[in-house]
């Protein structure tokens, strides 16, 4: 009996090391879990205000195309009244340029990679029979406290899948 003492001992060491890493394991996994929901949320939040900005930027380059050539009709217009006049060209390449620098970010974005079903780690609690009273009326098993890993939980783990909130 007293190895089957030390038995117990040695194994109930080995399996409360292992049941505490997978406790924190778990709670990490949790910890991961929100950080990912957080940020996923947070950059589709951040990938909206971007599309509206991106509209924005497009519309101010047309506004500034517009403008620069109603200064140049008026400019061209003034040529035969005016003292002094300076030559003005519209930057067409300019233009183009960032035309084709919003095109190339509109693509990106389009290209935008989907997040998979986000998933979540659980401990489910396995339900187990209960230890019989005459076991427990042994009197070794009383000052051993060889309690047959009653207080220690067993679980097992799970991941559950969640529908998007979003």
């Amino acid at each position: 009996m007293q190895k089957s003492v030390k038995f117990y001992e040695c194994q109930r060491k080995t399996i409360v090391q292992t049941y505490m890493i997978e406790l924190r394991y778990a709670e990490f996994a949790e910890n991961i879990h929100k950080n990912l929901t957080f940020l996923h949320k947070r950059s589709a939040e951040l990938a909206k205000d971007l599309r509206k900005y991106h509209y924005m930027i497009w519309d101010q380059i047309n506004q500034l195309r517009r403008i620069e050539v109603d200064i140049d009709i008026k400019i061209r217009a003034c040529k035969g009244s005016c003292k002094q006049t300076f030559d003005h060209a519209i930057d067409n390449e300019a233009y183009e340029a960032m035309e084709s620098k919003m095109k190339q970010f509109s693509i990106i974005t389009k290209r935008r990679k989907s997040f998979s079903r986000p998933q979540k780690l659980k401990l489910q609690r396995i339900d187990r029979p209960r230890v019989s009273q005459t076991y427990q009326k042994i009197p070794i098993v009383r000052t051993e406290l060889l309690t047959k890993f009653e207080d220690i939980e067993q679980n097992q783990m799970l991941l559950d899948e969640l529908l998007n909130d979003t």
